[in-house]
């Protein structure tokens, strides 16, 4: 069997416009002094098909390998999954079809890992364009862009993110899944592998000087939506992983996310639909008024009162 140095799994579903400029930024890489990159690209049931993308985009220039995967729909969990299996490497490199990396970016994350002696690594990605320079700075105090480093610096954290990630199958027992893949909504996932490598005792590290782009602009209406999904991912990861507040993290977690006593009232308040709506509209008011201040109060809050209705609206729906 062909021997590959890595193998970089992009899952896709329903993002033609974008998968081919991920692709380009992962062509214009450096990384000529590698033997063997197999590239598996995984169309997971897209309506508009992924292979029309690729097409577009043109033959992939050595040493990239192209292979691509087509599949009934899944879901995110199971789809990374498929390329965990498929990966002939054990070095695999996680690619959401919306991340763009730098030239280095590949070469990076295959010596960080083998530098902070890990088995997983994740690096940045700060969104390609915002809406106002209020939401840049929010941004920033939200993912935690103001921690990124211009010199090697890898941080044992509790938290992990898909988007660039970097495993090493070698060192896990478990071959055929790296995801949890019948947790159906994205980021119910991750929860489940940081608790699920806490209680392993296997250290997840943090590359603070490794980044790539976010291709996406930032605005606050998406920003609220994804913190509604993010509610709901981490309500289906208390409901469904049995043992997720053992850790110390979720256990916090958990404690915080008590809406009953008056401040209970008071979110359960805010994370109603039109408590969610009026602080919307607030933090647009906001943003208009100071577009380049420090709106970071009103805009958490927004953020928070989103989480915590995705978090009660996954209880209160008809459950599968």
């Amino acid at each position: 069997m062909k021997h590959f140095d890595l193998t970089i799994v992009v899952s896709s579903f329903n993002r033609d416009g974008k998968v081919g400029e991920t692709l380009q930024h992962l062509y214009a890489s450096d990384v000529l002094d590698l033997n063997a990159i197999e590239l598996l690209v995984i169309d997971d049931g897209s309506p508009m098909p992924v292979r029309d993308a690729i097409g577009k985009v043109g033959e992939p220039p050595s040493p990239f390998e192209l292979r691509l995967i087509e599949q009934t729909n899944s879901g995110i969990g199971a789809t990374r999954n498929r390329g965990y299996r498929e990966a002939r490497s054990d070095l695999i490199l996680f690619l959401d079809d919306d991340i763009l990396v730098e030239t280095d970016t590949i070469k990076a994350m295959m010596s960080g890992l083998r530098e902070c002696g890990g088995t997983v690594m994740f690096g940045g990605y700060p969104f390609r364009t915002h809406a106002s320079e209020t939401l840049r700075k929010f941004a920033v105090h939200l993912y935690g862009y103001d921690r990124a480093s211009d010199e090697p610096r890898y941080e044992n954290v509790n938290a992990i993110t898909s988007g660039l990630l970097i495993v090493d199958r070698s060192k896990l027992p478990d071959r055929e899944k790296f995801y949890r893949d019948d947790l159906s909504i994205p980021a119910a996932e991750e929860h489940e592998i940081i608790a699920r490598f806490h209680r392993l005792g296997l250290p997840i590290y943090n590359a603070l000087h490794i980044s790539a782009t976010h291709n996406h602009h930032l605005e606050l209406n998406w920003l609220a939506q994804q913190q509604y999904k993010y509610g709901l991912a981490t309500a289906e990861a208390f409901a469904k992983v049995a043992d997720l507040d053992e850790m110390r993290r979720y256990a916090e977690l958990r404690e915080k996310l008590n809406f009953s006593g008056p401040k209970g009232i008071l979110k359960r308040m805010l994370a109603s639909s039109w408590g969610r709506a009026f602080m919307l509209c607030l933090s647009h008011f906001a943003e208009r008024l100071f577009p380049e201040g420090d709106n970071n109060h009103v805009f958490g809050l927004t953020a928070s009162a989103h989480f915590w209705g995705g978090f009660l609206d996954y209880f209160d729906r008809p459950q599968q």
